[in-house]
């Protein structure tokens, strides 16, 4: 089984290769004082164009065995990183070229594929109905999906290949419906969304009294976060079921 693969951006650019340099004509005898004309004998533009790519993962050394009773799958969990939060002042060491939706998605697909994962848990999943689901489906996947509430874009997406797995549930969750209305003074108090622009957020003590206490986890808590709970059969001869949790919760540092 594999889990949580850490995905790491880096830039492919050709090497800068020496240029050798060799006399035009045939060379002159050591003391004649005469200088040889000289011209390069190779040339090659450096590429400004910088393809993402993946650093490899590990591989195990063995294969598990499951045994005369036993079923094998694979699962993978991985966050990809909206693309929404794709910015340059956040990454300044990436080239911007790899930062693109063009580049990105395409590599972000083939390392997804690259898996043959039965179960996919896929955090921060944007773009799901215009690119991702109908990739997947054209590799043998389907697929469930909840996106974040208010504007957000992204949300956590299950893809799984129908031929080892079966779905028989699946069960969305948004954290916000979970929290409980806070009260001060005996007025309701409506927890922050995290569509609140950085202004809005040091918009004085005032303010934040009546968005209410940061330290209670009934308004840290809602935050527009969403999950998916999904029942899965194996394909085992004896159809075992199970239950595959995905989520992504929201976090600030401060």
């Amino acid at each position: 089984m594999l889990l949580k693969p850490q995905a790491i951006w880096a830039a492919s650019l050709p090497l800068f290769l020496g240029r050798r340099l060799l006399p035009k004509s045939s060379p002159s005898t050591p003391h004649s004082g005469r200088r040889l004309p000289l011209r390069p004998i190779c040339k090659r533009r450096m590429s400004a164009q910088a393809e993402p790519r993946f650093a490899p993962l590990p591989t195990a050394q063995s294969e598990p065995d499951a045994g005369a009773d036993g079923y094998q799958f694979r699962l993978v969990s991985y966050n990809i990183l909206a693309q929404v939060y794709v910015k340059s002042a956040f990454f300044p060491h990436s080239p911007s070229a790899s930062l693109k939706w063009k580049a990105r998605s395409k590599a972000v697909l083939t390392e997804l594929k690259s898996f043959n994962a039965d179960l996919m848990c896929i955090q921060e999943l944007d773009e799901y109905e215009t690119f991702y689901r109908k990739n997947m489906e054209s590799s043998g996947y389907s697929s469930i999906y909840v996106q974040r509430s208010g504007d957000k874009r992204d949300g956590c997406g299950i893809f799984y290949k129908p031929k080892s797995v079966e779905l028989l549930q699946k069960e969305v969750i948004h954290y916000n419906d979970l929290v409980e209305t806070c009260h001060l003074n005996d007025n309701v108090i409506s927890a922050p969304s995290n569509n609140s622009s950085p202004s809005e957020e040091s918009s004085g003590k005032e303010d934040n009294k009546k968005r209410g206490d940061p330290n209670d986890p009934r308004v840290r808590l809602k935050r527009d976060c969403v999950g998916l709970l999904a029942a899965f059969k194996l394909g085992d001869p004896c159809e075992h079921i199970l239950i595959v949790a995905n989520t992504h919760i929201y976090w600030q540092v401060k």
